[in-house]
């Protein structure tokens, strides 16, 4: 049995890494057809600044939210290619946001991460105006490799949260899958196109004033040859509260499609995430009408 798991799991790793239409495809196959509550929000004015809002099935309460911010080393992705994260954790009783963002070469950096803090206010105000759907509380921020970046860095640099009238008060945790954090100086294409000359002070998390940041679960395979391991053990000694899990057997994509049910998924990841979640989010108590 563990064989056969191993082999499906590095079937659909290289199934997933094949690009995009692939990722439709294990898209499909994890999450079927499920749809999004409300799609396509406009949280900007660009075509790419909408955002998808799932819903959990339990209705009866508010449910408190999840932002997941895609990979893609910044020039790809589609938020529609990540129902598969959005149904793992709305069966977990969190609704979930998946915002689509300028991509490079249209945009650089900081672009990206500005959009990342508009789609975080506009949710945010989201849930103020629909306070029966989401909690109006702190929000968790998760991704995966650029998107797991995204995540991290629009809160340790404080200046997006503050352009959009957030702090990171705003921020209840942060779970990074796979991420970059520590990439200076930028010796591959996707980041010398995406960074250009940028100071290492401006882009890289590690070079933040960390101690305002809320707590983080890093998570990291100890195969990952695509983002080295080395980044997350260098943020998670800066950064005072955060907790690192290096999975075995596992390489840059394993992290993602852990998140999957069929074939994938993966207790090495969805264990701590679930821990990290439930430390970090006080659920509403169950309706007096439910059993």
């Amino acid at each position: 049995m563990r064989v056969f798991k191993l082999t499906a799991n590095a079937l659909i790793a290289a199934l997933f890494l094949a690009g995009c239409d692939k990722l439709a495809a294990f898209n499909h196959l994890q999450a079927g057809d499920y749809q999004p509550t409300l799609a396509d929000l406009q949280y900007g004015d660009a075509d790419r600044q909408k955002l998808d809002l799932y819903l959990p099935a339990d209705r009866t309460k508010p449910a408190p939210l999840i932002v997941w911010f895609y990979g893609g080393s910044w020039d790809s992705g589609d938020k529609a290619k990540y129902a598969f994260v959005a149904k793992r954790f709305t069966e977990m009783g969190y609704a979930v946001a998946i915002p689509d963002y300028r991509l490079v070469p249209e945009i650089r950096f900081p672009e990206f991460i500005k959009d990342g803090a508009k789609a975080l206010a506009f949710i945010k105000q989201y849930s103020h105006d629909h306070p029966d759907r989401i909690t109006t509380g702190p929000i968790i921020l998760a991704g995966h490799s650029a998107g797991a970046y995204n995540a991290v860095q629009l809160v340790a640099d404080q200046s997006y949260l503050a352009s959009v009238g957030m702090t990171a008060n705003d921020i209840a945790g942060i779970i990074g899958l796979s991420g970059p954090y520590d990439f200076y100086p930028y010796d591959v294409k996707a980041t010398q196109i995406a960074f250009g000359d940028t100071p290492a002070a401006q882009s890289q998390p590690v070079e933040q004033d960390l101690f305002h940041m809320p707590p983080m679960l890093l998570i990291t395979g100890n195969r990952d040859h695509t983002v080295y391991p080395r980044n997350s053990r260098r943020l998670a000694e800066l950064a005072p509260d955060t907790k690192l899990v290096i999975v075995k057997d596992t390489g840059h994509a394993g992290t993602l499609i852990a998140l999957g049910s069929v074939l994938t998924e993966n207790r090495a990841v969805l264990d701590p995430v679930g821990e990290f979640l439930d430390t970090r989010i006080v659920k509403p108590a169950p309706s007096k009408s439910e059993p």
